[in-house]
Formats: C-alpha cells, sequence, structure tokens
C-alpha cells in the first residue's frame, strides 16, 4: 500500500473527530423538524434525535446541564493529566512508567466520559423520553465553519503557548543551577535549592546528581558521593559521548574513596560496558583504567586486558588501532616495571612505524624517546642515549617524554 493510501485512511479516520472538536454547537433542529441534542461520543452516532420541534427555551435546561456536565470533563481531565505526570516524574520515570501512566490517562478519560454520557442519557429520556442514536450533523455554513476552526486552533496554540511556556521554565531553571556551579565560587546552596524547585515539576535529570556527588565529594561524604554519581549514570542513555571520559575517571576516583580499588575497577566495567563505543573509545577508556589500576596498585589484570582487545581488533584487521594498543600496553608495562616486556613491543612498532610513516611519521619521536627510557632501567644507557638522539627531541624536553603514572584526581567538570 502507498504512502498517500495510508494519508487517506488517517484522514478519513480523524476527519469526524476533528469536526466534532471543531463544532462548539450542543443542539440544532434540522429542515426535516428533527431535534438533535449533541451526546458524548468523539467520532459517529454523537447525537440524540427526536422526532419533533423542541423550542430552544424547553432545551435549555438540558443544554445547561451538559456545559456542566463538559466543565466537569474539563477539570477531570486537567486534574487527571497533572495528578499522572506528578506520578510519572516521581515514581515511574521510565519508558514502560509513561506507557502506563498513558494507558491510565485514557482509561480515566473515557471512563469519566461514559459516566456523564450515561448521566446525559438519563437526563434526556426524563425530560424528553426515548430518542434514536443518529450523527449530529447541523448545516453550517462555509463562514461559520471557517469561524469555529478559526476559534479551535486559536484554544490549541493557547495550550501550545503554556506547554512552551512551562518547557522553557525547566530550561530556565537548569541554566541557574549550571551559573551556581560553574562560577570561580560555586554557589551549592542555590543550586540545591533551585534543584529542590526543579525536581518538583520536571523528571529528574543526570546534572543534578553529579552536582550533589561534587558537592559530597568535597564535604567528604564520598559514601553519598558515589551513589549519587551512579544515580546520575544510571540516567544517561547507551550513547557515548565525549564529557563521558571525565564522568567515568571520576566514578574511579570517587568509589575508591568510597569502598576501595577493587570495587570502582567493578563499577568502572560494569558501567562502560553498557555504552555503545566504538575501537577508539575503549582504547581511551582502557588507558583510564589502567593508569587507575597501576597507580592503586592492583595492575594484575592490566596486561590481559590489553591482549583482549588487541584479539578484538586483531579480528577486524584494522593495523592502525591495533598499532597504538600495542603503543599504550608498552607504556603500562613500563609502568607496571616489566621493561623487557616494555622493550620487546618499542622493538616491534618503531621499525613498523618507519616502514609506515605516511601513518605513523609524528608516533616515531615518542616511541624512541620512551624506549630510551626504557633501556636505561635496564641499564643500556648507549642504547638509551642512542634513541634519545634519533628521536630527534630537545635533551631538554627529552625528559617529559618519561613514562609516569597519573595519579588520579577528581575532576571538576563544567555543566
Amino acid at each position: 500500500m502507498r504512502i498517500n493510501d495510508y494519508k487517506k485512511k488517517i484522514v478519513t479516520f480523524l476527519k469526524p473527530f476533528i469536526k466534532n472538536a471543531v463544532n462548539p454547537l450542543l443542539y440544532y433542529v434540522d429542515n426535516e423538524g428533527f431535534s438533535v441534542f449533541k451526546n458524548f461520543c468523539l467520532f459517529k452516532n454523537n447525537g440524540n434525535k427526536y422526532n419533533k420541534i423542541i423550542p430552544v427555551k424547553d432545551a435549555g435546561q438540558i443544554l445547561e446541564y451538559r456545559i456542566k456536565l463538559n466543565k466537569k470533563i474539563r477539570l477531570f481531565t486537567i486534574f487527571i493529566t497533572i495528578f499522572l505526570y506528578l506520578i510519572f516524574i516521581h515514581l515511574l520515570y521510565s519508558f514502560k512508567g509513561l506507557l502506563l501512566c498513558e494507558i491510565l490517562w485514557i482509561i480515566s478519560y473515557f471512563s469519566v466520559r461514559i459516566k456523564c454520557s450515561e448521566l446525559y442519557k438519563q437526563r434526556l429520556l426524563k425530560t424528553f423520553g426515548q430518542y434514536e442514536v443518529a450523527d449530529f450533523e447541523p448545516h453550517i455554513t462555509p463562514e461559520k465553519q471557517k469561524e469555529y476552526l478559526k476559534n479551535f486552533m486559536w484554544k490549541v496554540l493557547f495550550i501550545a503557548a503554556l506547554l512552551g511556556i512551562f518547557l522553557s521554565f525547566s530550561f530556565i531553571l537548569q541554566g541557574l543551577i549550571r551559573y551556581n556551579v560553574n562560577k570561580s565560587k560555586p554557589n551549592y546552596n542555590n543550586a540545591e535549592i533551585i534543584s529542590e524547585i526543579y525536581t518538583k515539576f520536571y523528571p529528574e535529570i543526570p546534572m543534578i546528581y553529579e552536582i550533589r556527588a561534587q558537592e559530597d565529594y568535597i564535604s567528604g561524604d564520598f559514601e553519598n558521593a558515589e551513589k549519587n554519581y551512579i544515580k546520575a549514570l544510571d540516567m544517561y542513555d547507551k550513547k557515548f559521548r565525549e564529557k563521558d571520559y571525565t564522568k567515568f575517571a571520576n566514578l574511579l576516583y570517587i568509589a575508591k574513596k568510597s569502598s576501595g580499588s577493587q570495587n570502582a575497577i567493578d563499577l568502572f566495567n560494569e558501567y562502560t560496558t553498557k555504552k555503545k563505543t566504538n575501537i577508539q573509545q575503549q582504547i581511551k577508556l582502557l588507558w583510564i583504567k589502567s593508569m587507575f589500576s597501576i597507580s592503586s596498585g592492583l595492575s594484575d589484570f592490566v596486561e590481559n586486558d590489553y591482549d583482549d582487545l588487541l584479539t578484538s581488533v586483531s579480528s577486524n584487521k584494522n593495523k592502525k588501532y591495533e598499532f597504538y594498543i600495542m603503543s599504550d600496553k608498552a607504556y603500562m608495562l613500563y609502568l607496571m616495571k616489566n621493561y623487557k616486556g616494555a622493550l620487546n613491543i618499542y622493538d616491534v612498532l618503531i621499525p613498523y612505524a618507519k616502514e609506515n610513516k605516511d601513518k605513523f611519521a609524528q608516533d616515531i619521536p615518542r616511541l624512541l624517546a620512551e624506549r630510551g627510557f626504557t633501556k636505561k632501567q635496564i641499564k643500556d644507557n648507549t642504547g638509551a642515549n642512542s634513541d634519545f638522539l634519533e628521536s630527534k627531541i630537545d635533551l631538554y624536553e627529552i625528559k617529559k617524554y618519561e613514562p609516569k603514572i597519573n595519579k588520579p584526581t577528581f575532576i571538576v567538570p563544567k555543566y
């Protein structure tokens, strides 16, 4: 079936509802002398027809009653919408929770309409007797139809404007939270007050928990800092973003302070595997984890981690990534004082880089310097000096290229 056919079916389906919603009339007498009252059906069979003319003054009380019922439905709809929205953002904030709230809203809305329809039916029967169910199709001039449609669209625009203001206010509050924590002297008290206001009306966002974790860390409450940081990570989707490197580095540091280095590594493994990452991102994450493991005295699995990543890359036959993983592995072996293992890797990487200068020319000086320091550790000073000279790095700058352990610290992010 073509797309145009689907569009026609959708338009045909929605047309009676739109026509019913736009038309504000509740009663009319047609050319055949039938009096028709509008009932609470949203689509077809939305008229209660009498085979007689009922004067407007006699129908007045019924119409007033119909208007009262309409107001009750409107008020109930507003109430149930706000109630379920608050339930959703505070208790059921998930895709399943959204579906559940939508189902409850539909059930509640149509239940109250059915109840009002029954009350209206009883009032009609009591006042005018039995009626015939028919379509509510008053004769309306094109000018009136345009007027009704225009009035209806104004209502729609008004509701859209209210929603726009409501959403805009959430962005204003988020901006105020960011402003208070990004200042040179962060005001966490103000940020927390604004966060409390925000979470009363809008779904919780990861940023609020990250800021709370940061505040807990500064105050020395590492246990709560870890809990809040994990809550923040749980709220993110599977997409990996550039800022996640900082987030995961901070997770390691906070978790170490709270519950030890091994638990920190376990949490890191758990949450990084939830993300959809490419090889380049996996390499950077492994670097962060390995540096942390070595600095924390837990280097037993560092070499295995690099071997596992190499295996996954080798299966894709990606020589470029394989080269950089080997380079990082050599760096980590140096930090682990496995100098012979590091030297063996440098002895393979440097000739390969020289053979493929179009890809790795910029890496050759660094690798030569690192190999030079590795040779120094095994007392091969002649070989070390030879590598330093070949690297053509200024001897006053060469010390910067020695592999060093970067001890983890908490990185204060910009929100």
